[in-house]
């Protein structure tokens, strides 16, 4: 008989690590290994290698086991702890989002020995909807009712999809888990039973209103509170009002948030962007103007010898952030107004003005262009 190889060698950790040492070894090992990283003519080594690193993190992970281990020895584990037990208890919970990050999305169907198994029933299906909004409901954040459709459980048969007065019998197959397990205990695949296409439960006689299926369609009203400060994009979840399940819980609601543009200004991130025309004479002696915010009217100074174009930034008038307590800022572009008509008392100012730029030698033109 093959002599075990030390779990500490295996892990690569001394025999004094902490939990968190020999976890984070296990995690890296665990990658490195994976079957699913190598090719087909690799995978049987890669499996053999993945065995033994998994069981030597079973037992040093768990305080009884690892203090078993280090006063006896493999015999100390063999002789007091069978296959399944070793396994039992693992804390295997994280390896699957470790898979997910690997491996693009998902674990591959792959389960540890000791696991929980299915995890409790199936949740029902997520489902999204759109909602529009204006950008002074984007501004102060709003509640606006929606209308949208999902699966809720039959009310004839209450989710079983058996037809009234009759019972829906367990799988025999997968005994009512909804889910068949292949491969060896400690590294097993689970897929959706056959037998019951998942559902852990045989119909024999379907229930008419929804054919067996245990869930119709309806129409729902729902009150969506949006929080200030969304964007085009936004997705917002509302838990539990997606379709329902026959045997587990809902999914999620996700309301995705489209705002509307705007006729007077633009958004940019959590900025906003306005235009404003000034008189002429506001441009070459300065005043203050009123502009206009998205919620109020602000007092803006203009300083003499304002040029058309010209930018001002007040700060805090913009969006406000989404989940924090400032806002972003108003960007406020002067146009300088040159009327269409000019009232006979204001058109011999102007003449009188030209003059005297004349004969100051100082063309009114040349000031246009310095």
């Amino acid at each position: 008989m093959t002599e075990k190889r030390d779990y500490y060698d295996i892990l690569g950790v001394a025999r004094d690590a902490a939990a968190a040492d020999i976890k984070s070894a296990y995690r890296k090992l665990a990658l490195k290994h994976h079957p699913d990283r190598v090719g087909e003519s690799e995978k049987k080594s890669a499996e053999e290698k993945f065995k033994k690193i998994s069981e030597a993190y079973a037992v040093l992970s768990d305080p009884q086991k690892r203090q078993q281990y280090d006063r006896f020895g493999h015999e100390g584990i063999d002789s007091r702890y069978s296959q399944e037990d070793i396994f039992k208890n693992a804390d295997f919970g994280d390896f699957a989002d470790i898979l997910r990050s690997a491996f693009g999305g998902g674990t591959g169907g792959f389960s540890f020995g000791g696991g929980r198994g299915r995890g409790g029933a199936q949740a029902g299906q997520d489902i999204e909807t759109r909602m529009v909004i204006t950008l002074e409901e984007a501004f102060t954040g709003t509640e606006k009712e929606i209308t949208y459709s999902r699966a809720k459980k039959c009310d004839a048969c209450g989710g079983s999809g058996a037809k009234p007065g009759t019972k829906a019998s367990t799988c025999p197959l997968c005994r009512g888990r909804g889910v068949v397990t292949e491969g060896s205990f400690i590294f097993s695949m689970q897929r959706p039973c056959p037998e019951c296409g998942g559902r852990g439960q045989i119909i024999k006689h379907k229930c008419p209103s929804c054919a067996g299926h245990g869930l119709v369609k309806k129409k729902e009203n729902l009150k969506v509170k949006v929080p200030k400060g969304v964007v085009s994009g936004t997705s917002l979840r509302v838990k539990e009002k997606g379709y329902e399940s026959p045997q587990g819980i809902a999914g999620n609601l996700y309301v995705l948030i489209e705002v509307l543009p705007h006729k007077d200004f633009e958004r940019r991130e959590s900025n906003l962007y306005t235009k404003i025309a000034i008189p002429f004479p506001v441009a070459v002696l300065g005043g203050t103007i009123k502009a206009q915010a998205i919620n109020k009217t602000v007092q803006m100074k203009i300083p003499p010898h304002c040029p058309d174009g010209q930018v001002f930034r007040l700060r805090g008038y913009g969006m406000p952030h989404l989940n924090a307590a400032y806002s972003g800022d108003l960007f406020v572009t002067v146009v300088i107004h040159v009327p269409k008509k000019v009232p006979a008392k204001a058109k011999k100012l102007l003449e009188d003005y030209m003059k005297i730029m004349e004969e100051e030698q100082t063309p009114f033109y040349k000031n246009l262009f310095e």
